[in-house]
């Protein structure tokens, strides 16, 4: 088959990761895929890794010149299936697919990425996309936000990693956690600088690694200056290749307030770091069961997180390191791309076929 991937989204945020690792997935498995974007660093993250990707400009949505431009792409490509993750593509690209009868999959990443009202409404009708997500949190979400989609066009195919070649190592000195999300208000940083706080001011030896950029990131390094955390915090901005700063923290840490199922935190586990994260979306269906202690529920305050974190930090090295061995095998057993690809590929074929 031949799928391209589109994505107009401008920030970088998970659903580029799952594209590109996807992609390269497929392509490795026999399948011929090309991507397409509006960011130079998703155009340039497919070509490092051997795949065809372009650059362009989306234009605005319903735009007869898009829609022609994109027609043509189509065709020259002989693409097979189109798979998008955001309206803006379905209401450019999609129209092209739709005129051309290529099926088109639309990957929901949240429940509510969709707005409920008419104009959504009207698109599913005429374009009549198929869903896909990545846990069923999404999936029940969606469809209870949007009654009028029919569950036979959905699918679930979870997130998938590759397994790392080397175990989990732990660090010889404090405990190192990571967190690698957007630096956004939604994802719970400043939270979470509270939890630090405490842990700082107990005398608990650690280091945090902050990866990622956001309209909250001054702020936070406003919070960061006035609890005089700064020895305790690396700020690492936005980072191509996040492996090799995961292989040397401990513990990964999502106090996001609202997630889908985080591409982060299947990183992080590939790597065998310990989670603490807060329990909400579909973090749940990730979750290794010997670690539902670390599953905070929404409710609860920084004080908590700081209890949890000074608990693994308190561990001993060998217990640590067993610790980050069985989330590792986790993640190995339930979540590898080979396997989830595989099944996103029957996905695809059986919804190209149908047409």
């Amino acid at each position: 088959m031949k799928i391209a991937f589109f994505n107009a989204t401008a920030g970088w945020g998970g659903v580029k990761t799952w594209t590109i690792d996807v992609a390269e997935e497929l392509q490795n498995q026999g399948h011929e895929v090309v991507l397409i974007g509006k960011d130079d660093r998703f155009r340039n993250r497919a070509v490092s890794k051997n795949m065809r990707a372009f650059t362009v400009k989306f234009g605005a949505d319903f735009s007869p010149i898009s829609i022609v431009k994109f027609m043509q792409f189509l065709r020259n490509e002989n693409v097979d299936v189109i798979l998008i993750n955001v309206s803006k593509e379905l209401r450019t690209v999609g129209i092209s697919a739709k005129l051309l009868d290529i099926p088109i999959i639309q990957r929901i990443g949240l429940p509510k990425d969709m707005k409920r009202c008419t104009k959504v409404k009207l698109l599913d009708a005429a374009l009549t996309p198929h869903y896909l997500f990545p846990c069923n949190h999404n999936r029940d979400g969606m469809l209870e936000h949007l009654p009028f989609i029919p569950k036979n066009r959905t699918s679930i195919v979870y997130t998938g990693k590759h397994a790392r070649p080397t175990e989990p190592a732990t660090s010889a000195g404090p405990i190192q956690f990571i967190t690698t999300s957007q630096l956004n208000g939604l994802k719970g940083h400043k939270e979470l600088m509270d939890a630090m706080h405490i842990l700082a001011e107990k005398g608990v030896p650690f280091h945090w690694h902050v990866v990622g950029t956001g309209t909250e990131e001054e702020l936070l390094k406003k919070q960061c200056k006035d609890l005089e955390l700064s020895a305790h915090i690396t700020w690492h901005g936005w980072v191509q290749d996040i492996f090799p700063l995961l292989e040397k923290a401990d513990c990964f840490v999502l106090p996001s307030y609202f997630e889908g199922l985080p591409n982060t935190l299947l990183e992080a586990m590939s790597c065998g770091l310990i989670p603490v994260a807060r329990d909400v979306g579909g973090v749940n269906e990730a979750w290794p069961p010997q670690f539902d202690q670390f599953l905070i529920p929404e409710s609860k305050p920084a004080s908590t997180w700081a209890t949890h974190l000074q608990h693994i930090a308190e561990l001993p090295k060998a217990t640590l390191a067993a610790q980050k061995q069985i989330v590792k095998q986790h993640c190995e057993a339930n979540f590898t791309i080979t396997d989830q690809v595989r099944k996103l590929a029957k996905e695809i074929e059986q919804i190209a076929y149908a047409k």
